[in-house]
Parts: structure tokens; sequence; C-alpha cells
């Protein structure tokens, strides 16, 4: 009979090796799942077709197939309209960009030719205030020499001095009168220039508004276009997401009747004529798990065999060391 100890450490170590054996048996039953699944589709059409469930998974995969023939159609469909609605607002950007460079092209002259009218319409304006300013200047010189003039002509017994002076003022008078006229001509030229020119402002005006006009409704036109756009392409999107999460189900659950079609041609020794490997790697790894199910049995079995009481107390031994163990170095480390 074993001690206590060589039982114990006999356990501890059965069960480490089951544990190892249990995380190599997963990972070798997704490994035959994986070849089981590919054998299967590799190898669907040798299937016996007089076994009924056979048929049934041949009619599953080949519903499979159709149902993702069909996603494809549908994915292929909704790329082809995502490319028009793409080309339709290229479209739109073209047109957009051709209308404004000539909106562009004939509003540059007319904002030229509005900018110098208004200059000249300010220059003729200023003109006519400084024409009014001298008409002013000269209608108050005008009633001084009146006023002087009737002054000179209210004299009984004018000297020659005063009758020299009644003339040079009657001669001032002449040419003051002659003066305004000049002046009054000029003024009435300027704003008539003046008048003219409002109208080619307005005139300009008014292009340039029907201008601006234009531009802005092609500008709104494009964010139409692209709003339009950006929602469709959004929806689109969104489709074609169902359709490759949809997709990608139905490799998920096509795996299914591929597997159970793989593993019952490796029951019957059936495999890919141009990759017999492929059975080959199935019989390896159902070998593999075959081994590992025998090999934890034993040690199971052998585990059995032992004292449960001899088990206890060799594991509440070993935790009680191990916890006194754990104190002394929490003590060791408090006293650094």
């Amino acid at each position: 009979m074993e001690s206590l100890p060589a039982a114990g450490w006999r356990d501890l170590q059965r069960r480490v090796q089951v544990g190892w054996l249990l995380v190599r048996r997963m990972r070798m039953q997704r490994a035959l799942a994986e070849a089981e699944t590919e054998l299967g589709w590799l190898g669907w059409e040798q299937v016996d077709f007089f076994d009924a469930r056979l048929t049934e998974q041949v009619e599953k995969v080949q519903e499979f197939e159709n149902a993702q023939a069909n996603l494809l159609n549908t994915s292929a469909e909704l790329s082809g309209r995502k490319n028009e609605v793409a080309q339709t607002l290229a479209q739109h950007i073209s047109t957009h960009d051709g209308t404004q460079a000539a909106l562009a092209a004939e509003r540059a002259p007319l904002a030229a030719q509005l900018e110098q009218a208004e200059a000249s319409r300010r220059q003729k304006l200023e003109a006519v205030e400084r024409f009014s300013r001298a008409i002013d200047d000269l209608a108050k010189k005008e009633r001084r020499l009146e006023a002087r003039s009737l002054a000179l002509m209210g004299l009984e017994q004018p000297d020659v001095e005063a009758r020299i002076e009644a003339r040079e003022v009657s001669d001032e008078l002449g040419q003051i009168g002659s003066e305004k006229k000049l002046v009054t001509a000029d003024k009435a030229s300027a704003m008539r220039e003046a008048d003219m020119l409002e109208g080619v402002i307005t005139r300009a005006r008014g292009e340039l508004k029907r201008i601006d006009t234009a531009a802005a409704a092609a500008r709104e036109t494009l964010a139409a276009a692209r709003a339009g756009h950006d929602s469709e392409t959004r929806l689109l999107d969104r489709e074609r997401k169902k359709s490759s999460l949809h997709m990608a189900h139905l490799d998920k659950e096509k795996r299914k009747p591929y597997r159970i079609i793989g593993a019952s041609l490796a029951d019957d020794r059936i495999g890919p004529l141009n990759q017999p490997e492929i059975l080959a790697n199935v019989d390896a790894l159902r070998a593999g798990l075959a081994e590992i199910g025998e090999t934890m049995a034993a040690l199971r079995a052998e585990g059995a065999a032992v004292d449960r009481g001899v088990l206890i107390t060799f594991y509440l031994l070993l935790l009680a060391g191990i916890f006194m163990v754990s104190l002394f170095i929490g003590i060791a480390v408090d006293r650094q």
C-alpha cells in the first residue's frame, strides 16, 4: 500500500494529466469537426442517396446553396444600384460646377460694369453739388451787384466815377448772367448723365440678382441631390450589411449538414478521389480522440481505486502547508 504522500502526489499528477487531456480533447474535437465538415463539403455528391437521413442533409445543403446564390445576386444588385446613385451624384456635381462656372463668367463683367457705373454716378452727383454751390455763390454776388446798381442809379447828379462804376457793375452783371447760364447747363447735363447711369445701375443690379438667384438655386439643387444620395446610400449599405450577415449565418448553418455528411462518408470509408488525405485526417483525429478517451478512463479508474480518506487527508495537509507558507511570506514582507 502506498504511503499517504506518495498516494496524494500520484493523485495530483493524475488530475493534472486529466486536465491536460481535456484541453487536448477539446482542441481535437474542434479539429475533427473541421475535418468532417471539409470531407462533407468535398464529397457530398458521393453520399448514399438511399439513406433518408443523408438525403435530407443534401437537400439542406442545396437549400443553403440556393439561398446564398440569391443573396449574392441581391448583393450584386445593391452594389450596382449604389454605383448608379454615385454616378447620378457625379452628374449633378458636374452640372452644378458647369452652371456655376458659366454664371461666374457672366457675372464678372456685369459686376465690373456696375462698379464703374456707380463710381461714375457718384462723380456726376458730386459735380451737381459743386455746380449748385457755384450757382448759389453767383446768385449772391448778383444780388449784391444789383443792389449796388440800384444805389448808383438813384444818385441825382452822379459824377464821373459813379457813372464808371455803374458801367462796370452792369458789365459784371452781364458776365454773371452768362456764367450762371453755363453753370446751370453743366448742372443739367450732369444730372441727365447721372439719371442715365442710374438706369444702367438698375439694369446691372437686376442682372446680378438674376445670376445670384440662379447660382443659389443650383447650390440648393446640388444639396438636395447630395441628401438624396446619402439617404439612399445609407439604405443600400444597411441592406448589404443585412445580406452579408444572412450570408454568414447561412455559412455557419451549412456546416452542420456538411459535417453530418462528412461523418457518414468517413464511417463508410468514402473520401474525395482527388484528396484522399482528407479522409485519412478524419481517421487520425478519431483515433486520437479514442486514445485520449481510453487514457482518461484508465486514469479515472486508477484514481477511483485509491482510498478517499487518504486523498482527503493529503489535500487538507497540502492546503494547510500552502496557507502556512503564504503566512510566513506575508510576515517577511511586512518586516521589510
